[in-house]
């Protein structure tokens, strides 16, 4: 996937481990997703397939959004609803490496 932002800078998702895409979750999701994740790891059987069962269901449920960050202006795409782009552009107009571990 490619993304040309207004800045011109073009963003590519290519790859895995990129520093400036991420996942985003509502907090409406949190909670159960992480008793899911609960579920997933006590209470989901005895058997190695039961367990892996309840782990592909874990990624079956598309709670995140993936978001990107334009490495020249900041720019966030995030995905929308429809698999439309939604933009926020940060004050600063700067890349501010938030989706970096600092």
């Amino acid at each position: 996937m490619k993304i040309k932002c207004t800045c011109q800078n073009i963003i590519v998702d290519q790859t895995d481990y990129l520093k400036n895409k991420g996942y985003v979750i509502s907090d409406t999701q949190w909670f159960d997703f992480w008793d899911s994740i609960d579920f997933a790891i006590e209470k989901s059987g005895k058997t190695e397939k039961d367990k892996e069962n309840a782990s592909m269901q874990l990624r079956k449920q598309d709670v995140f959004k993936t978001l990107w960050e334009c490495t020249n202006c900041g720019k966030l795409f995030v995905d929308g609803k429809n698999g439309e782009l939604i933009t926020y552009e940060p004050e600063s107009k700067k890349y501010n490496e938030i989706l970096n571990k600092k």
